[in-house]
């Protein structure tokens, strides 16, 4: 289906005696085909605001403490829902907003999400309670998560399958530098300002992205485009008198349902139906979203464990201040980089190799190899924190240490995007959502435990027991989905199986 774009064709239907159309992709209409000025300012207009949503999350970890001395929070839980909130809804958000850009369009739910985002995030810098702090961090987070559930199904939308290494790899840099970044500019805003501009200044940031978008988006979503030019045939006089089907519409049944050709009541059972739960079918129902989700989930839960307990080694391990202990987030910052940098320059290249091993024909499973070494360099960094925190080595260590599963996860994480949009294709962002639901509940509770965890046992036993899960847990899903992914697409009603 990525592979060729067809002219529009005319069929029969049977003994009808009205003449069904069926419509498709004119030459140069298919997003695949268009200039490629066009896809990279896309690219732009989805990696702005999935670099500052993380940045938004993780800017008032090293705030923490100043916002509950101002809100007079004694709780040692309540300070931190502060972050953990954001990244609850951040994450949970595309379980709903991914089926629905394959409904409405990615563009409509990014944008109207950039702007939820933009002014519950305002309203945060001016809270005058903790309790309307945590409510409007809750509720940005939910407009956050547009970007999160359009922007890897987006790279899907305009990228043939060849070529989508390199934009989800500089898509991955959006999170991988906001979430890193986010801690540093944190740290200076606490120790020279004050907390509330953190609101302020990310949320200029939201201004500057809503403009970006207004002026380069465009729709991407193929059923949605055709959808558009269905409609657009019917209202013309040569066309009212034919039955008009989209490709998607004829080819697959379960395919996502033309709100414009429903009843309001059957719409809106479609809707929730077919569309709003399909991220939760998925995850349900599909052994490969299964095993994705739980590897991704227990990846980013443990990426998170570990950055907001970060700061609080080199306060008190250390002994630095604020500002200076935010600088070592340079260090997960370069584990994200390098991660990326090399599934970009890999990704492709892998693929393409293996496609060409196998007369030409490319399958999902050609995205796998780069998760195996990524998935023992984890726990291999996660050992090498915890030991030489414990035992107070010099600081380059720590920071190597960290950078390593960060290195690692970033390649899994992208890995990962690429073998769900190509393995289920048109329902990729439902895939995805089903993934992110895991993502959020272990993003928003790992943090949680890690205090009581560090104090009991230690940074060295602590990050050892990480490691041996990770160790456990992913290393053999590459391996399973290589040899057995294709027969599980097989049987499944929502992948696909070229």
């Amino acid at each position: 289906m990525d592979d060729k774009i067809d002219p529009v064709i005319h069929e029969e239907k049977g003994d009808l005696p009205s003449q069904v159309l069926i419509i498709d992709f004119d030459p140069h209409e298919h997003p695949h085909s268009w200039p490629n000025y066009r896809k990279w300012t896309i690219l732009l207009t989805v990696t702005l605001p999935i670099f500052l949503m993380p940045l938004s999350s993780t800017i008032l970890a090293p705030a923490v403490d100043a916002i509950s001395a101002e809100f007079h929070v004694i709780s040692t839980v309540e300070g931190p829902l502060t972050v953990s909130l954001f990244l609850l809804t951040y994450c949970l958000g595309p379980l709903l907003l991914g089926p629905l850009s394959e409904l409405v369009g990615r563009v409509p739910v990014l944008q109207v999400g950039n702007v939820v985002f933009l002014a519950f995030n305002l309203a945060g810098g001016f809270s005058r309670s903790m309790t309307q702090l945590l409510v409007f961090r809750l509720l940005s987070g939910l407009g956050a998560s547009a970007s999160l559930a359009t922007g890897a199904s987006t790279i899907g939308d305009v990228f043939p399958k060849e070529e989508r290494g390199l934009g989800l790899a500089l898509l991955n840099m959006g999170p991988v530098l906001g979430s890193c970044l986010g801690p540093i500019a944190g740290g200076f805003i606490t120790d020279y300002s004050t907390w509330r501009w953190a609101f302020h200044a990310t949320s200029i940031f939201g201004g500057v992205t809503i403009l970006t978008g207004l002026c380069l988006s465009r729709e991407t979503y193929p059923p949605v485009l055709l959808r558009r030019k269905k409609h657009t045939l019917q209202s013309t006089p040569a066309y009212k008198s034919l039955t008009l089907l989209t490709r998607f519409e004829k080819d697959a049944p379960t395919s996502t349902p033309d709100p414009q050709s429903q009843t309001t009541t059957k719409a809106l059972t479609a809707l929730y139906s077919r569309t709003l739960l399909r991220s939760l079918h998925l995850l349900l129902t599909q052994p490969i979203v299964q095993a994705l989700s739980l590897y991704y989930g227990y990846l980013y839960g443990l990426v998170y464990l570990v950055l907001s307990t970060f700061p609080t080694l080199w306060e008190t391990q250390y002994h630095l201040s604020t500002s200076r202990g935010s600088l070592h987030y340079i260090a997960p910052c370069i584990g994200y980089l390098l991660g990326a940098q090399f599934c970009a320059l890999l990704s492709d290249k892998i693929y393409t190799h293996l496609k060409s091993s196998n007369n030409g024909t490319g399958k999902p499973e050609f995205r796998l190899p780069l998760m195996i070494p990524a998935s023992f360099l984890v726990p291999a960094g996660l050992f090498i924190y915890g030991w030489s925190a414990q035992y107070k080595t010099h600081w380059i260590v720590p920071d190597i240490g960290i950078a390593l599963p960060l290195m690692g996860a970033t390649v899994i994480f992208q890995c990962t995007n690429a073998y769900l949009l190509e393995a289920y294709s048109v329902f990729g962002a439902s895939a995805n959502g089903g993934v992110y639901i895991l993502r959020g509940l272990t993003g928003f509770g790992f943090p949680m435990f890690s205090p009581v965890m560090y104090k009991a046992l230690g940074y060295g036993w602590g990050n050892s027991i990480l490691g041996f899960v990770a160790l456990v847990v992913g290393c053999p899903i590459p391996w399973v989905l290589w040899w057995f992914g294709e027969r599980l697409r097989a049987r499944s009603s929502f992948a696909d199986r070229d």
